[in-house]
């Protein structure tokens, strides 16, 4: 249980805003290791624990500041420059907990008395599954649950009191902090208190703290609130500690944005990045969000700066939500996460104070006002069947979110749903699988460090088999490569015009490519799938850490993300077969539907034509001509937001129509390039990372008139580019 004493001894402190800090005699570092050999894989600035670091500063008074790591080699290059510290801590998450744990085996061989200290959400909840991990990882002296900035100041306080007497301290019980003593025994106390004012965390932006990692391969990443009042099981925000809500004030957030932009605007001259992560679970939802984004709204005018938000909006209040992106111009994507809407599923899942008609509506506002919008949908959560997935992809794809972001569901460490209860409960299958990007090889102290990180994923239940399963990620690789990013945007504005069903294009589009000419790429994504999944994870870490393996992995030949992989060689390699595919399945869809008017066939194939002729020579060859006669201003049905009929965006005849990058273009495919590098994993990390809207090409046209059939005017001025 928490000692009463060092709970008291925290509120006391807090509420008197006493500023005498103890003098501990401990050098620290913290690393947030990532692992950086095919690309970095977790390629944000580590701003978790630099707000450990700067927190922990005002509490006690240390010899020198907290040094603070991302990238393996510079751990590295310090442990064997200097040697192990006093402690360090290693943050803990699903894409780092092996080679985090490789480095702390390696440094407390070197150096026994080094107190090693884990923390991050990668973790179980349930008690037993607690001790089970801490007695696998015996190199781990503590281990921190939930937030950690307190209590990592707490335990530096014990170590200094009790002369770094590790099993004084393991018996002394610090809240948040858990340990197994040398008997085998748990010293497991209470949480902590959570911090109610995150402005009790100094800046470590604005204290120049982590101006080393300005460095223009990793991106800013900023929370302005901490917690999520929503219950879902597979997220470990969705226990009962994280449900308060907790912000920081709008002043820090300010001066971090400014701080950032002036950063990032210096970076960007260099051709380093320009984006920002906002890690809030629901941004857009709550009132100081429209203050946040009306000061991103000046940083963009100042800096230009960010040119592209990832952010989570919020799953609630959809009018805020929207105003929020209206505010920033299109640089964040609206969220309708809806992960299912199946009744009985949103139940098991603990999800239903989550309005699902709120989602929707948001795709449809997100369409009036031109913003860019996505959905997430998981694959095999608790009652879902094929059937049940099929049916919210189809409601969510009508509403129409411009992408549907289609995943498979991870247990989680930390998640309720990643429990023997759960799984036992829904009849759940688990498989295992080597996460993309995260492996590599490492050399400390002369000794090999060879780390990939694996996770867990359920691939069956009581109510999905293993081959519904896999047919649910075949189609999700049609919906990447025809539906997302708009890739064939004319194709769907066209269907929504004609009061048709874009799902049942998908449908076409599956079938066809059953004994199509893309069979062969598309049985490969099939094979791939089965192949990247373990019964047993013993055997896949034994795999792992055989003779060259991690070469592989690096190389590109496992361990890739699949969906990412196969839309980027789609695009970049089967361009000609994609559009020839979307335009059959497109015209059979049309005869069936029995609309296959003249205007209509012929306007299908000048789309075809359009959406090809825009992806080609993005990533190579940017300056190629790249030329095509059309007899429909594609463009203009494209930009209209209330089109008419068909014949009004019709050419007096046909018309010669170039496709180009402009220099803008060009100038940020080649910063990310330079970032990613132009291999197929990397091209398809830019292809995530980037709205891909943005990367194609533009047409210019010779023509400037359009043949008025109807009473539909349309004011060609400004599409010309």
């Amino acid at each position: 249980m928490m000692h009463k004493n060092n709970s008291e001894r925290d509120i006391n402190r807090k509420n008197s805003g006493a500023t005498s800090r103890r003098k501990v005699d401990l050098s620290v570092w913290i690393a947030d290791l990532t692992y950086t050999q095919q690309t970095i894989a977790a390629d944000v600035i580590p701003n978790a624990i630099g707000g450990i670091a700067t927190f922990t500063e005002t509490q006690i008074e240390l010899p020198e500041p907290i040094r603070l790591f991302k990238f393996p080699e510079k751990l590295i290059e310090a442990l064997e420059e200097s040697g192990p510290p006093d402690v360090i801590g290693f943050s803990n998450y699903i894409w780092n907990f092996s080679l985090s744990y490789a480095f702390a085996e390696a440094v407390k061989r070197k150096s026994p008395e080094t107190v090693i200290v884990f923390g991050g959400p990668n973790y179980p909840v349930d008690v037993d599954e607690q001790m089970e991990l801490l007695q696998k990882i015996p190199m781990v002296d503590f281990y921190i649950i939930k937030e950690g900035e307190l209590a990592f100041a707490r335990l530096l306080e014990s170590l200094d009191e009790h002369s770094s007497d590790v099993e004084a301290v393991k018996r002394s019980r610090i809240p948040s902090v858990q340990a197994i003593s040398k008997d085998g025994s748990a010293q497991f106390a209470d949480s902590i208190e959570r911090i109610r004012d995150l402005t009790e965390i100094p800046s470590p932006y604005a204290g120049g703290r982590l101006d080393e990692f300005f460095d223009g391969l990793l991106l800013p990443i900023i929370q302005t609130n901490r917690g999520c009042p929503f219950s879902c099981t597979f997220c470990v925000e969705g226990v009962g500690y994280y449900n308060k809500v907790y912000k920081n004030s709008g002043e820090k957030i300010f001066s971090e944005l400014d701080y950032i932009g002036k950063k990032m605007a210096e970076g960007r001259k260099e051709g380093g990045r320009n984006d920002l992560f906002i890690a809030d679970s629901n941004f857009g939802m709550y009132p100081e969000d429209i203050d946040t984004c009306k000061e991103l709204a000046r940083t963009r005018k100042k800096y230009q700066w960010p040119e592209y938000i990832n952010v989570a909006t919020g799953k609630n209040k959809k009018e805020r939500v929207l105003e929020a992106s209206q505010l920033i111009d299109g640089a964040l994507r609206l969220s309708g996460s809806v992960q299912s809407l199946d009744k009985q599923v949103l139940e098991n899942i603990k999800r239903t104070n989550i309005s699902a008609d709120g989602l929707m509506e948001l795709a449809l506002d997100a369409n009036r006002v031109g913003a860019n919008s996505y959905s997430e949908i998981i694959l095999g959560l608790p009652g879902d069947s094929k059937a049940t997935h099929h049916r919210t992809v189809q409601v969510v794809m009508d509403a129409g979110f411009t992408n549907i972001l289609l995943f498979q569901l991870m247990l989680l460490p930390g998640t309720d749903m990643n429990t023997k209860i759960s799984k036992e409960k829904f009849g759940m299958v688990s498989k295992y699988r080597v996460l993309p990007r995260c492996y590599g090889n490492f050399e400390l102290f002369g000794e090999p460090i060879v780390a990939a990180e694996i996770g867990e994923i359920c691939v069956a239940s009581d109510t999905l088999s293993f081959e519904d399963y896999v047919d649910c990620r075949k189609f999700h690789l049609i919906v990447t490569i025809f539906y997302n990013d708009g890739i064939f945007g004319t194709l769907l504005k066209l269907l929504r015009q004609l009061g048709l069903s874009v799902y049942r294009w998908m449908e076409l589009i599956s079938e066809a490519l059953v004994n199509g000419d893309l069979s062969a790429f598309y049985e490969s994504f099939t094979e791939a799938t089965r192949d990247e999944l373990w019964e047993r994870r013993e055997d896949l870490v034994k795999f792992v850490h055989g003779p060259d393996v991690i070469d592989s992995y690096i190389k590109g030949d496992l361990g890739n993300n699949l969906l990412f992989i196969y839309k980027t060689l789609a695009i970049t390699q089967h361009g000609p077969q994609l559009a020839e595919l979307a335009q059959s399945t497109f015209l059979h869809y049309l005869r069936e539907s029995k609309v296959d008017s003249e205007d209509a066939v012929a306007f299908t194939k000048d789309a075809q034509t359009y959406h090809l002729h825009r992806m080609t020579n993005l990533f190579e060859f940017r300056d190629k001509d790249v030329i095509a006669k059309m007899r429909f201003n594609v463009k203009a049905y494209e930009d209209d937001p209330d089109p008419g009929p068909l014949s009004a965006y019709q050419f007096e005849k046909p018309e010669t129509v170039h496709f180009v990058l402009e220099d803008s273009q060009k100038e940020l495919v080649e910063r990310y390039l330079g970032i990613y590098g132009d291999s197929i994993v990397g091209i398809g990390r830019i292809l995530s990372k980037v709205h891909v809207q943005k990367l194609f090409r533009h047409p210019i046209f010779d023509q400037t008139q359009l043949t008025r059939k109807s009473e539909h005017h349309y004011r060609i001025s400004g599409l010309q580019h």
